[in-house]
This record gives structure tokens, C-alpha cells and sequence, in this order.
């Protein structure tokens, strides 16, 4: 049977990418700016799309049994999914390509931070050569406790390569593991997350944003972390804790830093007093920037399984928002 593939994104280059996975199927894009886009959607079955550009169309496709979407996090898609009667599957996007992505930053992170790079920068500005502080006087990865919160495939990404530089790694989940990680030097669950704030150097938020995630942080719910005085390392959702609970943290020095690539409010207003703190770090959500090619990869595999009518991975579940 011939499928109607149609996509829907802003991702460069991404037709040319699917096209090249899957030559022999009909591949096309549709713009999300014109007015004859939903017309166009109408008769399709396999959706590609960004979550965003697909919200005003998820009731309107009487012909869709399958879309899939090119983000990792979909709890935009599935709030707005949840009172709504479809016919159709939705898979989000999982690859090692995210997990790598996000590994990378946040090592470099913790790299920059240990080292005092920022210092060093605004020293080679001045002509400096000083090595004071932590510029000489640094801890190295290994010598450092990891936690992390939220073991999917990101987060066992994530404590893998923290691994392999001799780091002592937490890993917190939801409910138990059903298997041991043997590059988890511990692991609780969410009651215990107290357990976990006090023992480590860098708390790594990879949680979705879901009822059982949002203002996980909230409140005093940091101050766990002022004896060990942590950083805060967030490239999950900043639905995890309200930016005046964070501000607060911060000032009381419950946590010493804050690295942060997610926030309640996205872009970041100017106004935001985050901005103006030192001992943050600010990037605008691009640890795990979603590649044309790694969505074509991801897409193909499932369709293989798709035209055998094999149960799809990834598939959201709307209740649980991820």
C-alpha cells in the first residue's frame, strides 16, 4: 500500500534527509504559513512535524493513523491532545543522537565550571595571566557525585559518559529499575530525592514535564543541597521549578550555580534577573538540537515497523505527557 507522507517542520533540509532514507516513497512538505495547509493535510496518513505546528490540525485529519514527531519532549502535543478523540498514533523522536548531544553539554559544563573558564576568559580579555582560585585549584570530573534526575535514554546517555570520566553517578527515576545499570553507582526513587540533593556535586534535571514532574523543585526543596553545596544543571523543563524559587536558592546559596537551557517562560524575558547572576549560565534550549538526518534515521526504522504492522517505540501516552 502507498503511503501519503507529508511533512510538517521547520527543520532544514529534513524532505531531502527522509528522501534519501526512503527513495522509493512519496515524500512532501507542507508549510505551515499558508492558507491552504490543512487542505493540503487532509488526505495524508503519515505525518511528520514539529509539535507546535501540528497542535491546530490534531482534530482535523480525518485520514492520519500515524504521526511522528521531530521533538523529544511532547508535552505541548499531549496536553493539548488529552481531551481530544483520535484515531491515529503518535511516536516522539528518541535518539542517541540527543542523548550524545546532551552528554556533551553537560560535561562541558561541568568542565567550565570546575575550571573557572569564564574567569579566564575575562582574564585573556585584560592580558591576565593568573591562575588563583579554581583556575589551578579544580576538582576533576572524578573526583565529583552526579546526580541525575530521570533515566530514559537521555539520562542513561548521560550517566555513561559521566562514567567513563570516573564520576560517582545517582540516578533517580519515577518508579524502580527493572534492571541494574552497571555505570550507576546508586540509585532511588522520587521519594528519595532529598537522599540525592544532599549527596551530590551537580544535580542533572532530564525530567519531562508531566503532573508527577512539575515543581519537583519548588519551594525550600533545595536547600538539601547547601552543605554540599551543589549546581544545578537543567536541560529537562523549567516546568521542574518556578524561577523565584530558583532566584532563591541561588541568593540563600542553597546551590552554588545554575546552568540552565530550559525555563518557565521560553525565550527568557530580558527582564529576568537570571540573566544578571554571575554563578549562571544561560543557553537558549539547544543542548539537544533536534538534526534533519537523525530524524530521517529515527523515522525509517519506524516505518519498517510501521508497514508491518509491529508496535511503534516511543509511542506517547497522552495521560503520562511523554
Amino acid at each position: 500500500m502507498a503511503h501519503s507522507i507529508a511533512i510538517l517542520s521547520m527543520i532544514p533540509r529534513l524532505s531531502y534527509h527522509l528522501r534519501m532514507q526512503l527513495p522509493n516513497l512519496t515524500i512532501f512538505d507542507v508549510s505551515p504559513d499558508k492558507h491552504d495547509t490543512l487542505s493540503k493535510l487532509k488526505n495524508v496518513d503519515i505525518l511528520i512535524t514539529d509539535c507546535d505546528l501540528f497542535v491546530p490540525y490534531i482534530d482535523k485529519l480525518p485520514s492520519l493513523r500515524w504521526v511522528q514527531t521531530t521533538w523529544a519532549g511532547v508535552d505541548l502535543l499531549a496536553s493539548n491532545l488529552r481531551d481530544k478523540k483520535i484515531n491515529y498514533t503518535v511516536t516522539r523522536f528518541s535518539s542517541n543522537s540527543f542523548g550524545l548531544a546532551m552528554s556533551e553539554y553537560v560535561i562541558a559544563h561541568i568542565f567550565n565550571f570546575e575550571r573557572a573558564q569564564r574567569q579566564q576568559y575575562e582574564n585573556q580579555k585584560h592580558n591576565q595571566w593568573q591562575t588563583d582560585g579554581k583556575i589551578s585549584k579544580h576538582r576533576l570530573i572524578c573526583d565529583l557525585s552526579v546526580g541525575i534526575l530521570g533515566l530514559g535514554n537521555i539520562g542513561k546517555t548521560i550517566a555513561q559518559k559521566l562514567k567513563i570520566f570516573g564520576a560517582t553517578v545517582w540516578g533517580i527515576t519515577r518508579t524502580p529499575l527493572k534492571e541494574k545499570l552497571d555505570y550507576l553507582d546508586e540509585h532511588r526513587t522520587i521519594e528519595c530525592l532529598s537522599e540525592v540533593l544532599t549527596n551530590c556535586d551537580y544535580i542533572v534535571n532530564v525530567l519531562p514535564s508531566t503532573n508527577n514532574t512539575m515543581g519537583l523543585l519548588n519551594g525550600n526543596v533545595l536547600r538539601d543541597c547547601k552543605n554540599r553545596g551543589s549546581v544545578l544543571i537543567n536541560i529537562g523543563r523549567g516546568t521542574i521549578i518556578k524561577e523565584v524559587d530558583l532566584l532563591n536558592a541561588l541568593q540563600q546559596q542553597w546551590i552554588l550555580g545554575a546552568i540552565l537551557d530550559v525555563f518557565e517562560e521560553e525565550p527568557l524575558p530580558k527582564e529576568s534577573e537570571l540573566w544578571t547572576l554571575p554563578q549562571v549560565t544561560i543557553s537558549p534550549h539547544i543542548s539537544g538540537v533536534t538534526r534533519a538526518q537523525d530524524v530521517a534515521r529515527f523515522f525509517n526504522e519506524n516505518y519498517q515497523k510501521f508497514v508491518k504492522g509491529e508496535k511503534l517505540p516511543n509511542t506517547v501516552n497522552v495521560k503520562e505527557g511523554y
